[in-house]
């Protein structure tokens, strides 16, 4: 399989109470594969739907109970607003990753954003890259991260080892970007917070080793 040529899928939603009032308003853009076509395209292309659609149950989920309880308190506000974009960030024959931005907004002066990472073997019609292929198996690889990003940022080690988490991964050309939702081990205010580490003998591998 060559290269993925990309365009943006839409997925929109309203998530309303058992009377129709509108709680959630959804507005989510995820990867379509196009130019090509076959059986692995179509399972590609049913992953990538799965994956939004997971997203907005998991995050209209987390936010349904504030939401009811918003419009039983003031039924003239506006729904809560979910929004999301992805971005590319490595696309080869055989391997494609990417990363999701979603944004809540749920009334006051301030919304949140999460980042979601994901990464899959493409020949295999989507297989989850999983970061453990990227390191060799006795390799603990909480503590690796935490010491690249205490070298970064002189953070805590025991604590970014503990905030890290294994889905929080994507790919780059330079290196594997591993992040960390806003506050969790910096201040709220500055968003998210990646670290590339680049790619070596060591680990974390170059995936093209995996192709091989």
């Amino acid at each position: 399989m060559d290269k993925l040529t990309i365009t943006t899928g839409h997925l929109t939603r309203d998530i309303t109470s058992p009377a129709g009032v509108t709680l959630i308003q959804v507005s989510l853009q995820y990867p379509i594969v196009t130019g090509i076509e076959g059986a692995a395209v179509e399972k590609l292309n049913q992953c990538f739907l799965q994956k939004a659609t997971n997203l907005v149950a998991a995050t209209s989920q987390c936010v349904l109970a504030e939401a009811e309880a918003a419009a039983a308190r003031l039924p003239e506000a506006l729904p809560f607003q979910i929004s999301a974009n992805f971005s590319t960030t490595y696309n080869v024959p055989g391997i494609f990753s990417y990363f999701t931005d979603v944004f809540l907004y749920a009334g006051g002066m301030r919304g949140v954003a999460f980042r979601y990472g994901s990464s899959c073997l493409t020949r295999d019609g989507g297989c989850p890259l999983f970061i453990t292929a990227l390191f060799p198996a006795e390799a603990d690889i909480p503590q690796i991260v935490a010491g690249f990003v205490r070298a970064r940022n002189g953070s805590n080690l025991d604590s970014v080892a503990d905030a890290f988490s294994s889905e929080n991964f994507y790919l780059t050309e330079s290196g594997m970007a591993v992040f960390f939702h806003p506050g969790m081990i910096s201040p709220v205010a500055g968003g998210t917070a990646v670290f590339t580490i680049p790619y070596s003998e060591n680990g974390p591998f170059s995936p093209q080793n995996l192709l091989s």
